[in-house]
């Protein structure tokens, strides 16, 4: 049995993902491949691809930690001038939603 690289797997992946009117079974026997091998390929290239997507959304922003008389909070400077502080333990998914509808366009 002959070992085939990440290259070649790439290129086979992207194959079935445009045309993609196959089942896994029959793209891999047209190309003569194995389905499981395949198949593994397949979910760990777009695995790593949707991975590369969202690192390519985040955006980081200053922050600086401060003490103040209600205890520790975040100051966040957004684009614009706009300031955003909150409480240090505050759910970073609501802090990255708040600080997106703030920043300006």
């Amino acid at each position: 049995m002959q070992r085939r690289g990440r290259e070649f797997w790439t290129k086979v992946v992207d194959d079935y993902e445009a045309t993609s009117g196959e089942t896994h079974a029959e793209f891999a026997g047209r190309h003569g491949v194995e389905r499981t091998t395949f198949e593994r390929w397949l979910y760990l290239l777009r695995g790593e691809r949707k991975e590369l997507a969202v690192h390519k959304k985040v955006r980081l922003l200053p922050v600086q930690v401060a003490v103040g008389h209600g205890g520790q909070h975040v100051l966040i400077d957004l684009d614009g001038g706009i300031g955003l502080r909150v409480a240090v333990g505050t759910d970073p998914g609501y802090v990255a939603a708040l600080a997106s509808a703030l920043r300006p366009c």
